[in-house]
Parts: structure tokens; sequence; C-alpha cells
């Protein structure tokens, strides 16, 4: 099936990403988070959930995703997209030797994406120090987001 189909057969998972969104920005205020900052990052399966998520069209609204060693195909992106995040090991051997028309995507959208392929690394790089690049993954991450301005304090 089409990206755009698997990403319809995951509506129970959509709708606890909608409660939690909902719940964050509820109590924003209680727990000094900004409410327009909440952003949604996701690891492999997550990565699907995030991508999901965000091209539901729902009230969501992530003001950042992230996309780590997730599928990167091709699916149709919301005109109002937010900025995306993605790192992937070349070597992962689910992802890393398909297409990456999700980042092309996003770019034909013209919309702010960051790719970063690094040469080795596997899949689920970040669930560990590794003696590779890959192991900086957070550091960019962070680095994004302070270019974004979600760091930021208010």
């Amino acid at each position: 099936p089409s990206p755009d189909a698997q990403l319809a057969g995951l509506t129970p998972q959509i709708t606890d990403a909608r409660a939690a969104f909902a719940l964050v920005r509820k109590r924003a205020g209680e727990w000094k988070v900004d409410p327009n900052r909440i952003g949604m990052v996701g690891f492999s399966a997550g990565a699907m959930l995030t991508m999901a998520t965000t091209v539901a069209g729902v009230d969501a609204k992530p003001a950042f995703i992230g996309n780590i060693y997730g599928p990167l195909s091709a699916m149709t992106i919301p005109a109002d997209a937010p900025p995306l995040f993605v790192a992937l090991a070349a070597d992962d051997p689910l992802f890393g030797n398909i297409d990456y028309g999700l980042v092309n995507a996003w770019r034909t959208a013209k919309r702010p994406v960051e790719f970063h392929l690094y040469e080795q690394g596997g899949h689920g790089f970040g669930m560990y120090p590794k003696e590779t690049t890959s192991t900086g993954w957070f550091d960019a991450f962070v680095s994004w987001m302070t270019m974004h301005g979600y760091l930021k304090r208010g």
C-alpha cells in the first residue's frame, strides 16, 4: 500500500497523539510550556506515527517534528507542514536503501526540512553511543531546534 494508505491505518494511535497534544496545551500554563512550541519526535515506528499525526490534518498541529530512523517515502504534505528534522543512517537495514521522497516532498512544498544521512549507525543508533557520527544526531537536533527558536525561554 501507499504511504498515505499505511498512515490511514493508524487512526487509534493518531487519536492518542491528539489527546496528548490537547492535554499538554490545556496544562501549558501549569507546566510552564509554550503551547505554540510543542513538537513531536518519533523513532522508527514512532516516526511513522509522528508523520501520520502531522499529515492527518487534525488539531494536534505539532510546531516541529522529528523523524529519526523512520521511513522516508513520499507522501502528501500539508501546506502548513511544520519544520521537519530527519536523521537516518545509510546502512539502516530497514530504511537506508530506499528513496528519500519525504525530504523531497517537504522541499517541493517549500517547507523547512533538515536531513542528516549518516554513513553508519544501522537502525536504532539513537539508543546508545556508537563509534559512528550518527551518535551526534541529538546535538544536531538541539542545534536545529535552537536555530528555529524552540529552545528560547518565553
